[in-house]
């Protein structure tokens, strides 16, 4: 797309504001419009082999994650999902379904970034 210049001039430059270092995560879960449960957390697989010599799959694989516990919901949920809905309930449109945050915990403070969000 950025090199056949489908969206014009917006195709001209690219900036990438941080590049945080870890392990990419998934952050599922069930929403009824005021309320959050964590239905599963999973670590992203986007390699076919090791390291970063493997191809790149394009929807990823995702596998249980047992390191990140109870811990990372936490700092996943306050900061990240719960405003999220209290956000959509503001705007008058209360979210009701499955809310999905992509995630990278940091390799040296173990904090959890968010890359993309989706509902």
């Amino acid at each position: 797309m950025l090199v056949v210049g489908i969206f014009g001039s917006a195709c001209c430059k690219v900036m990438v504001e941080e590049y945080p270092e870890g392990e990419e995560a998934s952050f599922v879960a069930l929403v009824d419009g005021e309320n959050a449960l964590l239905l599963i957390l999973l670590k992203t697989i986007n390699e076919l082999g090791m390291g970063i010599r493997g191809p790149i799959l394009v929807n990823g694989w995702v596998l249980s994650v047992t390191y990140l516990d109870s811990t990372v919901s936490i700092l996943v949920l306050r900061p990240i999902i719960l405003p999220t809905i209290e956000g959509t309930a503001v705007e008058g449109c209360k979210f009701v379904g499955s809310l999905y945050a992509g995630l990278v915990i940091e390799k040296k403070s173990w904090m959890p970034k968010l890359t993309d969000l989706e509902i």
